[in-house]
């Protein structure tokens, strides 16, 4: 008698579709054939088939809307028949769709009662596979599990324990025994331990050695040294060669316990090791970079290159920035009064002279500065700055007809190159405003009131010069050098000879009492107050501009979010609009034809 032949396939159980919950999980989404091993009812293709159609949790089970109701209808045009198509469109299974879709056309017809003639008209999955079945209550892999009976049956029985045998080795049966057994031995000798500890706290001394009378004789390794000679008795004193077999006996024990498992102490000495041979390299790696650098630079050095030079002939623009940056340059030039007005000009036999001339005077010059300049004292002295000698510095420049763009501006007349500066014009510091200062004190001395006539009339003739050309203010005249020679002499002199006068310092001094300290500390206290205060409005009004921020943000966020969404939509409904409209005259094209050619044929039929 021929064996019995078995279909697979059938309705799903609540207990197949759990162990295909769990083998999913452990096998992944790849190796079907594994875990259709574990169900013995189904195939591969099944319980891909399940998971794809039912059980994967990313499938929608909500209601359809009205929008994914016109959508599905307007893609079912675009692509007849192509469910597995417009399922990812549509974030459903192919199934869902043709049940919709289905159900969208029975609602239309009037219920849905009557079946369709056509069997071309038949709407289904088509192509290989489990979901090709008739999509309407067919596909057991879409429908709802089967609960369980309360008394399975003994293949039931059988295939739950053989999927929880296989798919709870996890890690694998060795390594877990392994695992246990020493988690176990763990545990008694740290039960052991609390028992000794307790009763050596109430006062009871507890042996190692064993209670049972038969394995008191045998051989204990945990109290007993394997393979002991004992030495015998001597002048010599074996405690320290004990303790040292102690000792070692302990470290044994911890070696053998940690077996396999690396210390923290030596994976830390590794981290070191390992950082410092990557430093050393890479330190060697950069000094070999660099030596290769310089010996590269003394290279290029040693060999005479080809001079290469561009091609003759400059642009317009190019020749009048040129002009600029040299005439500014020049221009800084004649400002500054450290550095020399003498331009540079080419190392030829004529102009060498006049550079040797002109560096012996900067020399000279800088002497002259010097020797001005008084011996140090722990006083309090004014020095003015010297007035920059323009003249002398731009008597210097050479007139070589090569160097002429050097030049800078044309001078006019000796005054424009000898005004009267301040050591605040000098110095390029602002100039107040002379309309802001304060009329002189009538309380003060002649000496004094001049002092402060000549100060105002310095800040008015340099606010003219150097900020507004039109006030109404009379220029200092320039002072010749013979004079700026005597009035600093003179200064040099006074600054030399003088003893400054001994300032009067009680009158900065604050009292000595305890109404004044006080006072000082309320004030101090009133100033903190308010402090905190400003710091508490700040703190309460950034609060509030990055609470308001962040609104508008989110609100930014969210528009741009709906922004996005619509434009595809548009998008998308611009393009099923054409696709219509194409559809639409592709279709009355094919019914004219299909009027002319039933036209033709009843005209034929009339005739015979």
């Amino acid at each position: 008698m021929a064996p019995p032949i078995y279909v697979k396939g059938g309705q799903w159980t609540n207990v197949e579709d759990q162990i295909l919950r769990a083998a999913v999980s452990k096998y992944g989404l790849t190796q079907w054939a594994r875990v259709a091993s574990l169900l013995p009812k189904k195939t591969a293709r099944q319980a891909k088939a399940r998971w794809n159609e039912y059980l994967n949790p990313s499938i929608k089970r909500d209601e359809w809307s009205l929008e994914e109701d016109e959508k599905l209808l307007s893609l079912a045009k675009l692509m007849p028949n192509q469910w597995r198509s417009i399922s990812p469109v549509m974030g459903r299974t192919p199934t869902q769709c043709v049940e919709r879709y289905q159900y969208l056309l029975d609602r239309a017809m009037g219920g849905g009662a009557e079946e369709e003639e056509d069997d071309n008209e038949d709407l289904k999955l088509s192509g290989p596979g489990i979901e090709t079945l008739p999509a309407l209550g067919n596909a057991f892999e879409s429908l709802p599990s089967r609960p369980d009976m309360e008394d399975m049956d003994e293949d039931e029985q059988e295939m739950l324990s053989e999927a929880k045998a296989r798919l709870a080795n996890t890690v694998g049966k060795k390594a877990k025994r392994k695992e246990r057994e020493r988690m176990l031995q763990e545990n008694r000798r740290i039960t052991l331990l609390e028992k000794r500890r307790d009763l050596k706290a109430a006062g009871v001394r507890m042996s190692l050695e064993s209670k049972n009378k038969k394995k008191r004789n045998e051989f204990d390794y945990n109290t007993d040294i394997p393979h002991e000679h004992a030495p015998p008795p001597g002048l010599y004193d074996t405690a320290e060669e004990d303790s040292v077999n102690d000792r070692e006996r302990l470290s044994f024990q911890e070696r053998v316990k940690f077996k396999g498992v690396e210390p923290k102490e030596e994976k830390q000495k590794k981290k070191v090791v390992d950082t410092t041979k990557k430093d050393n390299k890479r330190s060697r790696q950069e000094i070999s970079d660099a030596a290769k650098l310089f010996s590269d630079a003394a290279d290029q050095d040693i060999k005479r290159r080809k001079l290469d030079l561009p091609a003759p002939g400059t642009t317009e623009s190019e020749t009048q920035q040129i002009n600029e940056r040299i005439s500014n340059a020049t221009q800084e030039i004649l400002r500054s009064k450290d550095k020399s007005a003498a331009p540079v000009s080419r190392r030829t036999s004529e102009s060498q002279p006049i550079q040797k001339s002109s560096v012996r005077k900067l020399q000279e010059f800088i002497k002259s500065m010097f020797s001005t300049v008084p011996a140090p004292k722990n006083e309090i002295a004014l020095k003015l700055p010297p007035l920059a000698d323009i003249s002398a510095l731009a008597n210097e420049v050479p007139s070589d007809e090569e160097d002429a763009p050097l030049a800078g501006p044309p001078v006019e007349s000796k005054e424009q190159l000898t005004p009267y500066k301040t050591s605040v014009a000098i110095r390029g510091l602002t100039v107040p405003n002379p309309r802001q200062l304060k009329a002189v004190p009538e309380e003060f001395s002649e000496i004094e009131k001049s002092i402060a006539q000549e100060f105002q009339s310095l800040i008015k003739s340099d606010y003219k010069q150097l900020v507004d050309e039109q006030f109404k203010a009379d220029a200092i005249n320039s002072l010749s050098d013979d004079i700026n020679d005597m009035v600093q002499e003179r200064i040099a002199e006074e600054l030399t000879q003088g003893t400054p006068e001994e300032l009067p310092i009680g009158q900065y001094v604050l009292p000595k009492s305890k109404e004044a300290t006080e006072e000082a500390l309320k004030l101090l206290d009133s100033l903190h107050e308010a402090a905190n205060n400003m710091d508490e409005q700040i703190k309460e009004s950034s609060k509030q501009y990055d609470q308001s921020l962040s609104e508008k943000y989110n609100k930014i966020f969210s528009l741009a979010q709906e922004l996005t969404e619509e434009t595809n939509n548009e998008a998308l409904f611009t393009k099923i609009a054409s696709l219509e409209l194409e559809a639409i005259g592709e279709r009355s094209y094919n019914l004219h034809e299909l009027v002319e050619s039933v036209e033709l044929a009843a005209s034929e039929t009339r005739i015979n």
